[in-house]
């Protein structure tokens, strides 16, 4: 038995349980059911309140759109990571504090970076982090490119990062025919030709 009481069977079987609710709720999270992850989470954290379970609770809390309440749960967290930054960084986002996200989110090029930037004004900055952020399959990250390309009116990065989103997901197209970052494209043959 170690020193600590580590290795009893008491301390091993709530660890083992503590972990496989917070990896529950991860797995939950990842599927996109907020209520669900929670469940298992607060079971997870009943056991181990640890900075794993807060992280994950805060992302739960985020999905079903409590913004206090995630906030409180990454606040929470004995030391700041990467994930929480993440976390804090949407959150101000969504409260109009830009600067306070570029801050939290500036480690790592994001979707999320660029679009904190984009909305303080830095679209040189928003450009520079797209251009290091890989293209998925959901299509945000193309979609915002041709964002930040009407900006810099560039008509050829609005019509390729368009392309490529609707590529990915057609639904981006809905949005497309009514963004007013684009107005100037509506009547535009090319703009036109690949919202069809």
């Amino acid at each position: 038995m170690g020193e600590t009481g580590h290795n009893t069977y008491e301390w091993l079987h709530d660890f083992r349980i503590t972990m496989e609710e917070n990896n529950i709720g991860w797995t939950y999270l990842q599927m996109g059911k907020a209520d669900d992850a929670m469940v298992a989470l607060e079971k997870a954290k009943a056991l181990k309140n640890d900075d794993n379970v807060k992280n994950n609770m805060g992302f739960a809390a985020l999905l079903k759109g409590d913004i206090s309440a995630a906030s409180e749960y990454f606040n929470s967290m004995s030391a700041a990571t990467p994930e929480s930054k993440f976390g804090l960084g949407t959150i101000a986002i969504h409260e109009g504090k830009y600067d306070q996200a570029v801050n939290l989110l500036s480690d790592t090029p994001t979707m999320n970076l660029a679009l904190a930037q984009l909305l303080k004004g830095d679209i040189n900055k928003a450009k520079m982090t797209m251009d290091a952020v890989e293209p998925c399959k959901c299509g945000a990250p193309s979609y915002l490119k041709a964002v930040i390309a009407a900006r810099l009116d560039n008509k050829d990065g609005v019509i390729n990062g368009l392309r490529e989103a609707f590529g990915y997901n057609a639904k981006w197209k809905n949005y497309a025919l009514t963004d007013l970052e684009f107005a100037k494209y509506f009547t535009d043959d090319a703009f036109i030709a690949v919202t069809k």
